[in-house]
């Protein structure tokens, strides 16, 4: 197959994630012929099968979204793949490669090679006053965790609580822990936990609305 040239794969890599990210779903033909700004979804699924056939990404037969990027593939200079794994809160988190949305390249400056991470969707307003390196935590962001089963006192985390995914300031008490939210709603309320939940890791960034990604 010849190598299509209006396009780099970077560029419709970049337009699929980018999707991803804003909207939690893979994105049509259509969708993703409007976003590329091409004539026809001719020519959408042929950049779709030249990235098939380079690794870039998968794609499931007979699903009309059953596309994803793959963790191999195009790469930037000084960047690293990381995983979208899901939503929190909305269930279980799954770290599982099969499990995974998609795959996004973060500068290393962001994402150190000697740990592991992944991004997560947030979904809420309860952190909403919480700071992390890159702002506040808000609904439709994506945050970026370090993977690690212990936290210290403070830190804002990704905690497993009867297998629901929930993002929290954890507070170490004699005998106890809070799980804080840090809302400007006051509907939420500190959650009191022993030895009952399990941190899955620690937030080092926010990256606003998934485009922080691409700047």
């Amino acid at each position: 197959m010849g190598r299509p040239k209006a396009l780099t794969r970077e560029r419709v890599l970049d337009a699929i994630n980018q999707w991803l990210l804003r909207h939690g779903m893979a994105p049509s033909v259509e969708e993703l012929r409007r976003s590329l700004g091409v004539g026809s979804k001719q020519t959408v699924l042929r950049y779709l099968r030249w990235l098939e056939e380079t690794g870039d990404i998968e794609r499931r037969a007979g699903i009309a979204r059953g596309l994803r990027t793959a963790g191999t593939g195009a790469r930037r200079e000084g960047t690293r793949a990381v995983p979208v794994v899901g939503t929190a809160p909305a269930g279980p988190l799954m770290l599982a490669e099969e499990n995974v949305e998609a795959w996004v390249q973060v500068p290393r400056s962001m994402a150190p090679s000697t740990a592991r991470y992944f991004l997560l969707r947030v979904q809420g307003d309860s952190m909403n006053k919480a700071k992390v390196p890159g702002g506040s935590i808000e609904d439709g962001d994506l945050v970026l965790v370090r993977q690690q089963p212990t936290a210290d006192d403070g830190q804002v985390v990704v905690a497993l609580i009867d297998d629901e995914a929930t993002i929290k300031r954890l507070v170490r008490q004699r005998g106890y822990y809070l799980l804080r939210p840090e809302s400007r709603n006051p509907r939420h309320r500190p959650i009191v936990v022993e030895r009952d939940f399990r941190v899955q890791g620690v937030i080092v960034r926010v990256l606003k609305g998934g485009s922080a990604i691409f700047d």
